[in-house]
């Protein structure tokens, strides 16, 4: 998904250097090397985990097509419409449906080809399992702040805890999403009198990475102080520059930079641990728990948003409003 092919075969025929002159050779080359960059370039405008999700979406489509012996790209509608009805029966969600629908509308574009998006057939049938499977999505757990110190009492001590407690904890007190977490370096981090300010130089808001700052506070729990963890793990995997959340080996040394998949493995790893149900949480848990207590230790939306860095109260509110519908129901003690 990530390799515009139309641009490449576009500019084909002027890539190919000739045997004429080595003026040829000089200027087909410096094309060639324009071609990669301007490739690079639209490629890094899709976000990389919607870039991953229509990769797995395109490759599915494609194995299903050929196993029913229909084309892919260019895919007739009613291939299309087939393709949808398969996954409803799979199980599938609606919003996964969609998604895997606008990964092969986006396919077809950049192939040159009209998009199917709006054909009546794969537009019916979208509106039809939208009504069949129902659009409101499964929400995960919002780990609040008791939640939270469960799963760090069952932490381990050793590197690998120490990093996942430093996970854990800013992931929480900065209302990250996964994708930014573990996106941070350390020349993120400034030293600040209450605690750190940490540059999310890209987030899901902030496609142009123009960059927002989030501040982090000191806790007065040692246990769970995000600036203690943080400087505990950067202290004890010798980090002073590059990737802050890292994998770890076997013999716990380090590799290369955390996936943003392994922040929800983690967490629904501690839900676990902590005698939790696992499928009832994910990383989203981390950013939703930290709303949601902010919510109910009085904190106003404006200064919620400031450090979730949303831009819609809307959305935020969607956040807040599920976990603590009770406490805010005008019903209790009617009758």
């Amino acid at each position: 998904m990530g390799d515009p092919a139309c641009v490449a075969n576009l500019l084909h025929t002027y890539c190919v250097p000739t045997p004429q002159t080595s003026i040829v050779h000089a200027e087909s080359f410096q094309l060639a090397t324009l071609v990669q960059r301007a490739t690079k370039t639209l490629e890094e405008a899709v976000p990389p985990n919607t870039r991953r999700a229509y990769g797995g979406d395109l490759r599915r489509f494609a194995a299903w097509s050929t196993s029913v012996g229909l084309a892919s790209i260019p895919a007739e509608a009613g291939t299309i419409a087939l393709y949808m009805r398969h996954l409803a029966d799979s199980g599938r969600q609606i919003s996964t449906i969609v998604r895997a629908v606008a990964a092969i509308c986006t396919a077809h574009v950049r192939a040159g080809h009209p998009s199917p998006w709006t054909n009546p057939l794969v537009a019916d049938m979208r509106s039809a399992l939208g009504r069949e499977l129902g659009t409101r999505p499964k929400k995960k757990h919002a780990a609040d702040d008791e939640i939270l110190r469960r799963m760090l009492a069952v932490v381990g001590s050793d590197l690998l805890g120490q990093r996942d407690r430093a996970l854990l904890i800013l992931g929480w007190c900065g209302a990250f999403r996964r994708s930014e977490l573990v996106a941070l370096d350390v020349a993120d981090i400034t030293r600040a009198s209450k605690g750190l300010v940490v540059l999310v130089s890209r987030s899901k808001t902030d496609q142009e990475g123009s960059g927002e700052e989030t501040p982090i506070f000191f806790s007065n729990a040692a246990e769970c102080c995000p600036v203690r963890s943080l400087d505990s793990w950067l202290a004890a995997a010798g980090i002073a520059e590059g990737a802050i959340f890292r994998q770890l080996g076997r013999r716990q040394e380090l590799a290369e930079r955390l996936s943003p998949d392994a922040v929800r493995d983690r967490v629904k790893h501690y839900a676990k641990l902590a005698g939790l149900k696992a499928e009832d949480f994910g990383a989203h848990s981390l950013r939703s728990g930290f709303m949601t207590t902010a919510a109910r230790r009085g904190k106003d939306l404006d200064s919620i948003m400031r450090t979730s860095r949303h831009r819609s109260e809307r959305v935020a509110r969607g956040y807040i409003q599920r976990e603590t519908l009770h406490e805010r129901g005008a019903g209790e003690g009617l009758l």
